[in-house]
């Protein structure tokens, strides 16, 4: 037995009792974590748009005169703007808690003023949210959005939605706001506007025809042919939007939809909705690239049905992926208003990681001897008692 010195033990006592007396060290800490000499200036305390003097939650009722005399952003083209008494009803309604529907609203203050708001719809079948709303009292306060957009993302996620949607035309401070809070562009969406001088006209093509309940597998299709695979997954479409198919009623919350068949498949599609606002009528179109040369029989279709709703303006959006629909919505009588772009924001990413842990205590565990011989069991089942090979006794 070799026994140690008495002054090694003490040499070691007196270096742990000096290392536990030390200053803890804090990993994250940018004063840690510096190099020598860096300089202070190269660690920047707060990222680009953050103000610490920001701070978001739900809207208070003194906070309801700036937010009726803020400036509002413009939102989707395809859809009317909420009036300031929509704004001060949605926040009363989420202040008090009752009767709140299915709008969320989150605002952002500066030394106890609104400085920001933003209005979100939750929408089914799986509960996403859309921006509704979008206000500043300095429209170039990027920061006070951009507290705004990520108090609502985060509230998103906790209530389970994956997904937060919206649509807006190009500006620079938004655009900053909305990519610092996370969101993504995914398309880009051309709107235009039928003009009112210009009469519909009955399609008389055969082909085209209304939806029947049996063209939903086929619908659903060719939205997975046309649509790009980061749109499909962006948007999250399931076979229920073309499900709801029934003609429109003024003041009403319906969809129609037509098609064209050939040879048994769906090979074109327009939805006209008042689904999302009652007040406008909005077409979509699918249609099979092979196809377009159709397309005016198509538009004519839903433009009629479309102008039966007496007074109401008819928009139709056309995504950057369709550009050869342009023509054809022209000749239809549409002029073109505006550009947009849907963004998107996931909450949640799924992740899976593996994990390899070896016990290197445990004994190594023989491996089971397959059964090879009829009657020691099936193929691929161990044998569960012991096999003794050797002669007979």
């Amino acid at each position: 037995m070799i026994e140690t010195p008495r002054s090694t033990i003490d040499r070691h006592r007196s270096v742990i009792t000096r290392s536990s007396q030390r200053a803890p060290f804090h990993l994250l800490s940018p004063t840690g974590r510096r190099e020598p000499g860096e300089s202070r200036a190269s660690t920047p305390r707060y990222a680009p748009g953050y103000d610490p003097d920001l701070t978001a939650g739900r809207p208070a009722l003194s906070d309801l005169p700036a937010l009726v005399t803020a400036p509002r952003f413009p939102l989707d083209l395809a859809r009317r703007d909420h009036s300031a008494q929509w704004l001060a009803d949605r926040a009363i309604r989420e202040r008090l808690g009752l009767f709140r529907g299915n709008v969320r609203m989150r605002v952002s203050r500066r030394a106890g003023c609104l400085a920001a708001a933003a209005a979100f719809r939750v929408l089914a079948p799986d509960w996403r949210w859309q921006l509704e709303a979008l206000v500043a009292c300095n429209p170039e306060d990027g920061a006070a959005l951009d507290t705004a957009l990520r108090s609502g993302v985060k509230d998103a996620g906790e209530a389970g939605a994956r997904r937060v949607l919206a649509r807006l035309p190009g500006d620079p401070t938004v655009d900053s706001a909305m990519r610092r809070a996370g969101f993504v562009p995914f398309v880009t969406e051309f709107v235009y506007v039928l003009a009112d001088d210009r009469p519909g006209r009955p399609s008389g093509a055969p082909y085209v025809r209304r939806v029947h309940p049996a063209d939903v597998w086929g619908i659903h299709q060719l939205y997975l042919d046309v649509v790009p695979r980061q749109v499909q997954y962006a948007e999250a479409v399931t076979s229920r939007t073309w499900e709801r198919s029934r003609p429109l009623r003024p003041g009403t919350r319906r969809s129609s939809g037509w098609v064209i068949e050939d040879h048994g498949r769906v090979r074109g599609y327009a939805r006209v909705s008042t689904e999302i606002d009652p007040g406008v009528v909005r077409i979509d179109l699918l249609i099979d690239p092979l196809l377009r040369t159709l397309a005016p029989d198509l538009i004519s279709a839903v433009v009629s049905e479309a102008q039966q709703q007496h007074g109401v303006p008819c928009v139709v959006v056309i995504p950057g992926y369709a550009q050869e629909l342009h023509q054809p919505v022209q000749e239809a009588g549409f002029r073109h208003v505006g550009d947009q772009t849907a963004w998107v924001c996931y909450t949640t990413v799924p992740a899976r990681s593996y994990i390899v842990a070896v016990d290197l205590g445990a004994p190594a565990a023989a491996e089971d001897q397959r059964a090879r011989v009829p009657g020691f069991g099936g193929a691929g089942m161990s044998v569960t008692g012991p096999v003794e090979w050797g002669n007979p006794a």
